[in-house]
């Protein structure tokens, strides 16, 4: 499935004064109050955040994870915020940020279908509790609005705030890659540049440079203070897709796979410093290698840098020094001590992959594992979920994981007359063409991934795809319009129309 709304990748600075650290804030979407779900966004996350505390140095402490219902749009602004405010008394080396969910295109058709030409956008990417009802939009004359989103301006101007010497955005989420963002944060910044078409040497790598006389038109831009690199998983006017083949979103794909590539080349008592440069040229080369449906990802679509203030200026950034993979080294020669993994799931047989390779067994499982960190990841094809997590394998004693994947479910309805709610009927429900229950139920035992559910009621019915994880329990509610009533032009996901 598509990442329609927006998911941002943050790479900044890295030359403070003495106390200056790093920081993350990651966030995930899956669940949707309204919008339809999608598979990865919150797995991609997680893996992410447990790449930079086990292997890429970050304190765990300075990694804020926002994932699924509490990334609303209050939520996520108030992280941000704190970030600026925070980086005022303690400036930041690298600040990374990451979103992975919807995102929106920057222009959209206003009017009826086919009857309007596009118009500019400033909505950017989709909180939780994004709406996407006909009266969530309005238009102010010069751009489309809509306020339950996280628009492109207000995030340019609070990153733009932020005291750090590198910041790092990774962004998963359809037409990500739009320069108006590059435009925008340049603005805050107080210049006025020129943008130019994608070059021919470095794709999807665009240059910022100063508008003005056209002598010095190509004079890049210098005299920053910051650095930003922008990653994107598309180009904005493409679609940045879910694959089930990879069991993620294609961006974040391709950064998991680039790091764990640079791990396998230095031994586990050794460090690799990745920069924003090495890693683009894997992620690109990952595009063009990688096939899904017989077809190279980059013939779907592209990933974009955004290097402000521009590419030479960017690509050595540090963008992480990670610890190595390989066997550690003793007098010249390598030396493979193992240790045990028990893995047990409820339900059982999940999938296991280790550093991103597939193993024979399934869970309940017991694994052989040489000594160190590992990235342990669970799928299920069944419903697509992926659970990941890292461990600390040692000679000495097993390594026992437990993992509860079940989740749970409530659906409420409600009447809707004269604009006003009450209780609403008893609802059929339906989980992926099975009888599940009535409306007024709980359901605890629901596998993690991806479902169809079915609400009934009379001769009426709405289907909806859900995500379900077993640490946030989903509520859905329905509303049913009742005979009469004035139905809404194009109701949102999340109504039951009768």
């Amino acid at each position: 499935m598509s990442r329609c709304l927006l998911l941002a990748l943050l790479l900044m600075l890295r030359c403070l004064p003495a106390g200056a650290a790093d920081r993350a804030l990651l966030i995930g979407i899956s669940q949707y109050a309204e919008l339809e779900g999608l598979r990865y966004a919150d797995a991609d996350v997680k893996t992410f955040s447990q790449i930079l505390v086990d292997f890429g140095g970050y304190s765990r402490s300075d990694v804020t994870v926002v994932l699924n219902a509490e990334a609303t749009k209050e939520r996520i602004t108030a992280e941000v915020g704190r970030i600026v405010r925070e980086s005022r008394s303690t400036p930041l080396d690298t600040f990374i940020f990451m979103f992975a969910g919807h995102g929106m295109p920057s222009r959209m058709e206003v009017g009826r279908p086919g009857s309007s030409a596009a118009q500019r956008t400033n909505i950017f990417i989709a909180p939780f509790d994004a709406s996407t009802a006909p009266e969530a939009f309005y238009s102010t004359g010069d751009e489309i609005v809509n306020e339950t989103f996280v628009n492109r301006a207000w995030l340019a101007k609070q990153l733009a705030e932020i005291k750090a010497k590198s910041i790092i955005i990774i962004v998963d989420s359809c037409y990500s890659g739009t320069e108006a963002f590059g435009d925008l944060y340049f603005e805050n910044l107080g210049y006025t540049v020129r943008s130019f078409d994608y070059g021919g040497q470095r794709p999807g790598v665009r240059e910022y440079r100063r508008a003005g006389d056209p002598q010095q038109r190509d004079a890049p831009v210098k005299d920053m203070q910051q650095r930003i690199a922008y990653l994107a998983s598309s180009r904005r006017d493409q679609l940045s897709v879910e694959y089930e083949e990879l069991g993620h979103g294609a961006l974040s794909y391709c950064l998991s796979e680039a790091i764990r590539r640079a791990r396998e080349s230095v031994h586990q008592d050794e460090r690799r410093d990745l920069s924003v440069g090495d890693l683009y040229s894997s992620i690109t080369a990952l595009f063009r290698e990688t096939k899904v449906k017989g077809r190279a990802l980059q013939e779907f679509h592209q990933p974009v840098l955004l290097p402000i203030p521009n590419y030479a200026e960017v690509r050595d950034l540090p963008f992480l020094s990670l610890t190595g993979a390989k066997g550690k080294e003793i007098h010249g020669g390598e030396i493979e001590r193992r240790g045990e993994l028990q893995l047990s799931s409820d339900p059982p047989g999940f999938e296991v992959y280790i550093d991103g390779a597939k193993q024979d067994q399934v869970t309940p499982a017991t694994l052989s594992l040489q000594e160190g960190k590992h990235l342990v990841e669970l799928y299920t094809p069944a419903t697509g979920y992926r659970y990941t997590f890292a461990v600390d394998i040692s000679e000495a004693t097993p390594a026992i994981e437990e993992l509860f994947l079940l989740g749970r479910l409530r659906v409420a309805s409600f009447w809707i007359s004269d604009g006003r709610k009450s209780v609403g009927p008893v609802l059929d429900l339906y989980l992926d063409g099975r009888p599940l229950g009535k409306s007024d139920q709980r359901f605890d035992s629901i596998v993690a991934g991806t479902h169809t559910l079915e609400a009934r009621y009379a001769n009426y019915s709405r289907k909806r795809r859900i995500e379900i994880r077993p640490d946030s329990p989903l509520v859905l509610n329905y509303s049913v319009i009742r005979e009469g009533a004035p139905a809404p032009r194009r109701p949102g996901p999340g109504s039951l129309v009768f």
